[in-house]
């Protein structure tokens, strides 16, 4: 992964960034009552599909709003599917006393690690089939391991940075929110075409 210091600054390349992240904060405020959601992931799956083709201004237009609720929705539903066998395996490991927590921990951590790469998938194929193709899954976690890690790290360091926001007397909180989600789906296109290349890790500052 090149660059990977780009994450947090990327979107103010582009001419319209105020623009752009200002409608996007309108957005999660609409999340609070659920019908922000899917445009904030539809828009999140098209700047993660403009990364992985190595578009270098890759912050997406706010237009075509029905085609960004359509695919965030989509988006939703594979959450979904995701989460019920996550939770059943979950609540069987929780069951079976001492070894079950220890198979659980690494489980859990796998999954979250994962997920930037599943959310990549679906934003390419654009198919909810795409984000279970386990083999290939397993495989890009076997041989990715390092980038998980570190895109994993790198997202929790952009949401804690975002909670800065709060400090704009609160209100601040849903357009910096909306820049750590930027940089997170940019993190995602980043390793998904890293994986795509079969490179190696290269941190910047």
């Amino acid at each position: 992964m090149d660059n990977l210091g780009r994450a947090f600054n990327f979107m103010f390349e582009d001419p319209e960034w105020l623009q752009k992240i200002l409608i996007g904060g309108c957005f999660v405020l609409l999340s609070c009552i659920l019908i922000g959601v899917p445009f904030v992931f539809g828009y999140m799956l098209l700047l993660i599909k403009n990364t992985t083709e190595g578009r270098p201004v890759p912050l997406p237009a706010w237009d075509n709003l029905g085609d960004k609720f359509t695919s965030g929705l989509m988006f939703l539903v594979m959450l979904l599917l995701w989460a019920v066998p996550v939770w059943l395996v979950s609540i069987v490991l929780i069951m079976i006393p001492c070894i079950g927590w220890i198979i659980l921990v690494p489980f859990v951590l796998a999954v979250y690690l994962l997920i930037p790469y599943i959310m990549a998938r679906f934003a390419v194929g654009g198919k909810i089939s795409d984000a279970f193709d386990f083999a290939g899954i397993i495989a890009f976690l076997t041989q990715n391991l390092m980038n998980l890690v570190i895109v994993l790290v790198m997202s929790i360091v952009l949401n804690i940075i975002s909670y800065f926001g709060i400090l704009a007397l609160g209100v601040g909180f849903l357009f910096t929110n909306f820049w750590a989600q930027l940089g997170i789906a940019y993190l995602a296109g980043e390793l998904y075409r890293t994986g795509q290349k079969g490179k190696a890790v290269t941190a910047q500052p």
